[in-house]
Order: structure tokens, then C-alpha cells, then sequence
């Protein structure tokens, strides 16, 4: 491989053969929009961010999308996805759901 283009298109073709990562697998990504979860960084370093949307396949071969980056989260590079992988959700600040019966009550 001689080009950052030829990798992106070699792990691209191998993501869509294979479809490991959620929406194409079949299976519902893991985290919502507003949803607050913990960032891990590549060196063990956690980050208490927010989900603030998604990433969507581009027209062309994208080696972050291949590698399963789908989410957007509120930090300082909100345009750089990240896999759901190195994410987890922060459940103490998650918000409670409440119970449609309870609710009514």
C-alpha cells in the first residue's frame, strides 16, 4: 500500500464485506443523541463527554467510518467520530427513564 487513498479504500471494501459494526451488521447502535458517556482515549485516559450525533458514511472510501467510527461527541474536535467501542455510558449522570405507568400516576 503506497497512499493513505489505497488504505482507505482497501479497509473500506473489507468493512463492506464483512459489515462488523452497527447499523450495517443489523444490529441498533449502542448510545443516543444526548446520551452522556465516558471517552477512552487510545492511551487509557477517560473523557465524561455527551453524544451529540452521528456519523454518516461518506460518498467516498473512509477508513474512520470503516473502522466503525460512528459518533459525534461535544468535545474540542466535535467533527472527529469515534467507534462505540471506546465509549461506555456514564450512568451517573445518565438520566432515569421514567415508567410510562408511573408517569400517569
Amino acid at each position: 500500500m503506497s497512499s493513505h487513498h489505497e488504505w482507505a479504500a482497501e479497509v473500506t471494501a473489507r468493512h463492506d464485506a464483512q459489515k462488523p459494526y452497527a447499523p450495517e451488521n443489523g444490529q441498533p447502535l449502542r448510545f443516543k443523541a444526548g446520551d452522556p458517556v465516558i471517552y477512552t482515549n487510545p492511551a487509557g485516559i477517560e473523557f465524561p463527554l455527551r453524544v451529540t450525533g452521528f456519523y454518516q458514511r461518506p460518498a467516498s472510501p473512509c477508513g474512520q467510518y470503516a473502522n466503525g467510527a460512528r459518533y459525534l461527541l461535544d468535545w474540542d474536535c466535535p467533527w472527529f467520530p469515534v467507534p462505540e467501542s471506546r465509549l461506555r455510558l456514564d450512568e451517573s449522570r445518565a438520566v432515569p427513564e421514567l415508567d410510562a405507568a408511573a408517569a400517569i400516576r
